[in-house]
């Protein structure tokens, strides 16, 4: 029903419960494209499965800077869907409480930059970038 179209050309079909779980699951293998079959079968592009998982907001991945803005809490329960972690192993990750993420998930208060990006790691969705200071 799902087939993910990887980056050196392969395919792969993959066991996902429904569209949603096929979208996260192209994100976390990094797939070029996640072919859907059915009555009208598609081809989504990496940018297409973001835009649908509301996970392609400008600046949203990118490395930190003073006008950075924290994710919202549905951009953060999406990146844990796609990372396909529960809050309490997201704070073993991290180095939080579970409480923590659970909260932050709900909308109470904002995740810091360095969870957020520990996380988007995790999930494949930023690269950790090699430190340069400034001049």
């Amino acid at each position: 029903m799902f087939a993910l179209l990887l980056r050196d050309g392969s395919r792969e079909e993959i066991e996902a419960s429904d569209f949603w779980e096929a979208m996260r699951a192209a994100l976390r293998f990094d797939a070029a494209q996640l072919e859907v079959s059915g009555d009208s079968p598609r081809l989504m592009t990496a940018e297409q499965v973001r835009h649908e998982l509301a996970l392609d907001r400008p600046g949203l991945f990118d490395s930190y800077a003073p006008d950075w803005l924290p994710p919202t809490a549905a951009e953060f329960r999406e990146l844990l869907r796609v990372a396909d972690l529960s809050g309490s192993e997201a704070g073993m990750l991290v180095g939080v409480e579970s409480r923590k993420i659970r909260k932050w998930a709900g909308g109470e208060g904002e995740p810091p930059y360095a969870v957020w990006r520990l996380l988007s790691i995790y999930a494949g969705l930023a690269s950790a970038p090699r430190f340069q200071p400034p001049n």
